[in-house]
């Protein structure tokens, strides 16, 4: 009898277990139809919850880990503190993340057509067995002990990577920019074939509304970066240099665009607006992060406690507030890479729109001729369907390599870029609740921020440098 409750046990644990993939498989193959990349999305947003829970909550779990403790020097009597473990599940995460988001880049590379079976059996189906890779990848990295080497070199790997990531942003940055220009110049022209003069004199109001507002922006927070982290001219003479050489490089571009032969290769004031408002951006940010204390304990006057990362004066809920709304732009940032068409289907358009203005983004795949490709970014459209054909329409590797790279800035945000919790840097052995201080986010962004008018630049120019070229 006990016998036989056994084997009926054992069936009915393998029934659920059948049911319970089946049931994953079924919901993941459902909102795949509606767009796989939702699910990756998910995945990624998932990962950030999970490092953002952990960073703060790990302790309990770690020090049961005895590799772990061990090598932290547990067994001498030396307890870490919470800190050093929120770094130590951090980077696990995060390399787990990179790792699975880097093998799904690797396998997908050079997939052009829907015909590939790549597309079909990879990047839109067997879900159940992409989440058990998802899962495998999160929980192999904490089974590394603390010390090895393998961490040690990803966090220095992670720093490169996010620096990376950050010019990939910049990048997407740029194609947005490009693409409320040429969609709402689209618009005042469809506008003013309908003879509705009134409607396409509003379009150009606003985009002429939205320049003068990203510059003015700008133009105030450059200001008040001058009075805020330059006090003291001769205290404060690299801050002083830091602003001042974005401020000159966005001057740059604003002149390279509004020069009447580049306008007439298709330059706009409305990107160089958008790429100066996103470099005042970055240098308050990188400024902010500069740690409060000098290496010898000397306090650092050119950064206000009001406005540091690191700082007293800042309040928790600016910091997680702050810390949020840099988790949504690496969300942002990862999901445009993909293509301008998340959630539907618009085969078959063209780049133009069909009244000569260009409505692609930098980052929309075109056939050659200035189209993008037909195909959608649906699963199997139901039982006996056949699987959509044509060209992709966007690059799955690609798509998959920004994760990546999200991934790993995700650990360098959360542990102020590998310089919280374990002594290391000139931040010290801080609270790894202060996100993103030190002087290694301070270099990656003000980097980022010449690297992004760097590019906008080239966009200006390429049209006379490559004249053989359309680029319209």
């Amino acid at each position: 009898m006990f016998a036989t409750g056994g084997v009926m046990a054992a069936c009915a644990g393998s029934a659920c277990m059948t049911a319970t993939c089946s049931c994953c498989g079924a919901v993941g193959g459902a909102i795949a139809k509606v767009s796989a990349r939702a699910l990756y999305v998910a995945l990624f947003v998932l990962t950030t919850a999970l490092a953002v829970v952990m960073r703060d909550y790990a302790k309990p779990m770690l020090a049961e880990l005895p590799w772990v403790v061990h090598a932290a020097g547990g067994a001498a009597g030396f307890e870490p503190a919470d800190e050093w473990f929120g770094a130590q599940a951090v980077y696990r995460i995060s390399l787990g993340a990179f790792a699975f988001f880097a093998a799904m880049s690797l396998l997908l590379v050079d997939v052009r057509d829907r015909s590939d079976p790549r597309d079909k059996m990879i990047q839109h189906g067997n879900w159940t067995l992409k989440a058990f890779a998802w899962v495998t990848c999160l929980i192999a990295p904490f089974f590394l002990s603390a010390h090895s080497a393998f961490i040690a070199c990803y966090v220095w790997f992670a720093r490169v990577a996010s620096g990376l990531f950050l010019a990939a942003q910049s990048v997407i940055l740029l194609d947005f920019a490009f693409l409320w220009n040429a969609s709402w110049l689209r618009n005042s022209e469809r506008a003013s074939e309908r003879g509705d003069e009134k409607a396409a004199t509003g379009w150009i109001a606003g985009l002429v509304l939205g320049t003068v507002t990203l510059y003015g922006g700008a133009a105030a927070l450059f200001a008040f970066l001058y009075r805020w982290y330059v006090p003291d001219a001769t205290k404060c003479a690299t801050n002083a240099w830091l602003i001042s050489v974005v401020v000159v490089c966005v001057v740059a571009c604003a002149a390279a665009s509004a020069h009447p032969a580049a306008a007439e290769r298709g330059a706009s004031v409305l990107p160089a607006a958008v790429v100066a408002a996103y470099c005042a951006y970055l240098t308050h940010a990188a400024l902010a992060s500069e740690p409060q204390t000098k290496s010898a304990g000397e306090v650092n006057v050119c950064v206000p406690a009001r406005a540091s990362a690191g700082g007293a004066g800042r309040s928790e809920p600016a910091e997680l507030a702050g810390a949020a709304l840099t988790l949504l732009s690496v969300a942002y940032s990862a999901l445009r890479c993909g293509s301008a068409d998340f959630f539907g289907d618009e085969s078959g358009s063209s780049g133009d729109g069909g009244d000569g203005v260009s409505s692609r983004g930098l980052l929309d795949p075109g056939d050659g001729d200035g189209h993008a490709g037909d195909g959608d970014d649906s699963d199997v459209g139901g039982a006996g369907a056949a699987f959509p054909a044509g060209p992709v329409r966007y690059s799955y590797s690609f798509f998959h390599g920004v994760f990546a790279l999200a991934s790993a800035y995700l650990g360098m945000l959360l542990t102020g870029w590998g310089a919280r919790g374990d002594g290391d840097g000139d931040a010290g052995p801080g609270d790894i609740r202060d996100v993103d201080s030190g002087w290694a986010s301070v270099w990656v962004k003000i980097v980022s921020a010449s690297i992004t008018s760097l590019l906008y630049g080239w966009t200006v120019a390429a049209p006379f440098v490559m004249e053989d070229r359309d680029f319209l």
